[in-house]
């Protein structure tokens, strides 16, 4: 072994462990970045100073066009994006704009080991927020039906996905989303039971579904200010309730922001799996790779886009 190499293999739990696609990913530039190609040729990249402006201006265009066409719109949300979704509530009450036409689907939501999901009323329900940041930033006058907004319960988990596919005539309108360090989309997580699959195709079919977590989602999750902002893994949720693959397959639009992160925008994890998602190969081993094979527009970060730089080459 030469003395300035270090020889390793990466840990068995790591999703992705091959060489040619991690250097690829690694050493894609700034300037390739929104003209790569992808399976779906709707599929776009774009890189803004801001994709959370990006996105809040895109939800508002949704609800805007959902009133204005007075046309069911049926969204799958992330929970909670509080700064976004207060903003968009904020300039449709400035500008009398209802969104009674929304229909919203929350993403995820906490459970626990027995398969129990996490009421509304738990302080970090993810339902909880979404109704408090999003539906309540409405005046009550420009607010949906509160029978439009939907969040997993005991009751209809095994059914979840068929409510989305009834009320958006096949799948939602849009999802609108961010990737966690594993390369998760919602709870999707790579190499979990409940998402075992024998191909990408049968992956794709697999609907809303109890899920034990990744063990990288929980320390992720612990460093959340929703628990404490201080990595108290025993006080996150090891298991949740998520949409599935076949959720997001079957959606007609996608929006996903790439961007600020627990550790501000800057940690190489974001660039890294931001990298894999993005231009890696569509692979159930990176959940949220499988955009690419539908419309959609990813907002990627000028911070995100940085050249990942290391001290020395590694060799492993």
């Amino acid at each position: 072994m030469n003395e300035n190499t270090f020889t390793f293999r990466p840990s068995e739990w790591i999703p992705v462990k091959d060489k040619k696609i991690l250097d690829y990913c690694r050493n894609i530039r700034r300037d390739e970045m929104e003209t790569l190609p992808h399976p779906c040729e709707d599929y776009k990249v774009r890189v803004v100073p801001n994709p959370s402006s990006a996105i809040t201006a895109e939800l508002f265009n949704w609800v805007w066009r959902s009133d204005l066409e007075d046309r069911k719109t049926v969204i799958i949300f992330p929970n909670s994006w509080k700064e976004i979704y207060s903003a968009v509530g904020r300039m449709c009450n400035e500008n009398n704009i209802s969104a009674r036409n929304i229909h919203a689907f929350c993403m995820d939501e906490w459970a626990d080991a027995d398969g129990n999901v996490a009421p509304i009323s738990y302080a970090p329900s993810l339902g909880g927020e979404f109704l408090r940041h999003f539906y309540m930033s409405f005046r009550p006058d420009l607010r949906p039906p509160l029978e439009q907004m939907h969040y997993y319960t005991n009751e209809n988990i095994e059914h979840y996905s068929d409510l989305i596919e009834e009320t958006g005539d096949g799948g939602a309108d849009l999802i609108i989303s961010a990737t966690g360090w594993i390369g998760h989309t919602a709870f999707i997580d790579p190499m979990s039971k409940a998402f075992q699959a024998d191909s990408l195709e049968e992956f794709l079919t697999l609907g809303a579904r109890f899920v034990d977590n990744h063990r990288l989602t929980i320390i992720q999750n612990s460093n959340a200010p929703d628990f404490g902002d201080c990595g108290d893994l025993a006080y996150t949720p090891c298991c949740s309730v998520s949409i599935g693959p076949r959720d997001i397959y079957h959606a007609r639009d996608h929006l996903e922001r790439h961007d600020l992160g627990f550790l501000g925008g800057y940690s190489s994890w974001e660039r890294m799996i931001s990298r894999l998602q993005l231009y890696g190969p569509v692979t159930k081993d990176v959940p949220a790779s499988i955009y690419q094979l539908s419309k959609g527009t990813i907002y990627v970060s000028e911070d995100m886009a940085r050249p990942i730089e290391r001290h020395e080459l590694i060799d492993y």
